[in-house]
């Protein structure tokens, strides 16, 4: 029975496209874990009140949006832009 046997070896009867569908899933699903993984925020995580990179007093409205700051929008916009650039 072809039937029970696709549903107890799903990826030998997948056609080529669907292959590359749940490929491209799976691909999408793990980065998205890896970003949620990385950008976890303890809850009870104190921001600082001054940029470990430049010194400039972080606002308070940025202290209380973003748990656990320690860069100012500035450092933290070229922080992110120096690291996509090696990637």
């Amino acid at each position: 029975m072809k039937g029970l046997e696709a549903l107890l070896n799903p990826e030998e009867h997948l056609s080529d496209d669907d292959k590359g569908m749940h490929a491209e899933q799976f691909s999408t699903d793990l980065a998205l874990l890896q970003h949620r993984q990385a950008h976890t925020v303890d809850p009870n995580a104190v921001s600082a009140e001054c940029c470990e990179s430049c010194g400039n007093e972080i606002p308070e409205e940025r202290r209380k949006a973003v748990l656990g700051v320690t860069l100012c929008v500035e450092c933290a916009w070229e922080e992110e832009r120096r690291a996509k650039q090696w990637k």
